[in-house]
């Protein structure tokens, strides 16, 4: 039987061999330690010795449900640094349950209510809280042990956690983050209208509202463009550090209300009626020069700099909010849910440390690297994206939660009424659509402000 309490160096020797034959996407930077962290992640117990030892899970197979097989090796892909641990250290199976990405959740519930085995199910924003509500979800923490949540592996992650943690429990623990929303410019275009370098400014710690306005304004007296296309109203009401919806003491509050938020839906409407923004949208940085910044997930450079060859892009994080503490930015958080009802709850949690190693070790750097900036190709093989060095090195930077402020908004959480990117218009929809749109008045904002008060109170009310 394996033993599952191993020296890093042992589980450095045992997976350097994989280095050849791992395809992984993404990496946050660290340290690996097994050693006892001094400062252990808040609510969580004090000691190493309070968790216990983590369970061995020799033999356990746990049953993945999902539109995509964490092994595609079949298809003729590569086992990932975190399924080649878990299978080959740590003696775990992953079973696939295949899904239709359309029908997870319904295929979900009705394993659950069926009685029909299933363990492990991908984080969606809808997890926490409409999906624990619905009784989806098991809590991770009696499986802290074998998370190894104290050891320092988690320390640079410890506030993200926090941030999910919901009744008292974490139902989500992320292993990294991803796929942050960013503000694309072309250097090219920055030197020929005579602006700074949004970067530069960043990396100074001037890159804020004031900044961001006056440099469109320029732009747009220099050639007669646009300052901003894309999706722009979430990341800069969430720039300002506040939640739309609030929890705090295990209750969910209705923040829509509040001075820095209103004083963000008070800048999109600067930025329409000063007829800076380009309402068409874009998956890629518009053609012709038009436009100055591009807002979009990081991941549409890559196709930008098919698109538009020789424009030099590269990113910044949206502005700071004048009052805000640093730069706060919405991505995306990779996590796994342990399913409700699942008797294998210490072996989903040594899958997720798993993850947590493969992102984390130094020796996946340059393999991530180096398959991250491979052509992407569609079905004829053209290329259709593709990044280059630097904007990988950049991307890293905007992952790393001791750089950037990632947003934790249960609002996202809380079900169509709230939020939805599936063509109906929830709350958060409206507001952008209202007042960075259609440059609507304070009349329009305190009518529309009401309006989504009472529907958040109303969904508040649902998941009590």
């Amino acid at each position: 039987m394996k033993n599952v309490k191993r020296t890093l160096a042992g589980i450095i020797a045992v997976i350097a061999v994989m280095t050849s034959a791992v395809s992984c996407k993404k990496n946050v930077t660290g340290n690996l330690s097994v050693e006892s962290s001094e400062k252990p992640i808040a609510m969580l117990p004090e000691t190493s010795e309070e968790i216990g030892e983590p369970a061995d899970i020799s033999g356990t197979e746990i049953v993945w449900l999902s539109d995509y097989d964490l092994n595609p090796t079949e298809e003729g892909g590569s086992r990932s640094v975190a399924l080649s641990l878990f299978e080959d250290v740590f003696g775990g199976k992953v079973k696939f349950v295949y899904t239709p990405a359309e029908e997870k959740f319904t295929r979900l519930e009705s394993m659950i209510l069926s009685g029909e085995e299933v363990d492990m199910f991908e984080y969606d924003t809808s997890a926490v809280p409409d999906g624990v509500k619905k009784n989806l979800y098991e809590p991770l923490d009696p499986y802290f042990n074998s998370l190894e949540i104290n050891s320092g592996i988690w320390d640079d992650m410890s506030d993200v956690i926090d941030a999910f943690e919901y009744d008292d429990k974490h139902y989500v623990i992320p292993y990294s983050l991803s796929n942050p929303v960013v503000l694309t410019y072309s250097r090219k275009m920055i030197e020929e209208n005579e602006l700074d370098d949004p970067y530069e400014l960043y990396k100074k710690g001037k890159w804020d509202w004031d900044t961001f306005m006056k440099m469109m304004e320029k732009f747009k007296e220099n050639t007669g463009g646009y300052g901003i296309n894309g999706y722009v109203g979430e990341s800069l009401i969430h720039s300002t550090g506040f939640n739309i919806v609030k929890y705090q003491n295990g209750k969910l509050f209705n923040n829509v209300a509040v001075a820095p938020i209103k004083e963000a839906e008070a800048f999109m409407q600067e930025i329409a009626n000063k007829n800076l923004y380009l309402s068409y949208r874009n998956d890629s940085f518009p053609s012709g020069k038009s436009t100055l910044f591009f807002a979009a997930p990081f991941w549409t450079i890559g196709v930008s700099n098919v698109r538009c060859p020789d424009m030099d892009f590269t990113a910044v994080p949206f502005p700071k909010y004048p009052k805000a503490d640093g730069n706060y930015v919405v991505c995306d958080f990779d996590a796994k849910m342990l399913v409700k009802n699942s008797k294998k709850g210490d072996a989903v949690a040594t899958y997720i440390k798993c993850e947590r190693f493969a992102e984390i070790q130094e020796e996946y750097e340059e393999p991530k690297k180096e398959q991250a900036l491979l052509p992407q190709t569609n079905g004829v093989g053209a290329v259709i994206s593709q990044l280059t060095s630097e904007q990988y090195d950049i991307l890293q930077e905007y992952t790393d939660p001791s750089v950037i402020k990632p947003v934790v908004d249960f609002a996202y959480g809380m079900g169509d009424a709230m939020y939805s990117s599936a063509g109906s218009e929830g709350i958060i929809d409206q507001i952008e659509k209202n007042m960075l749109l259609s440059g609507g008045t304070f009349e329009v904002w305190r009518d529309l402000r009401d309006s989504c008060a009472k529907a958040i109170k109303q969904e508040i009310k649902r998941l009590k």
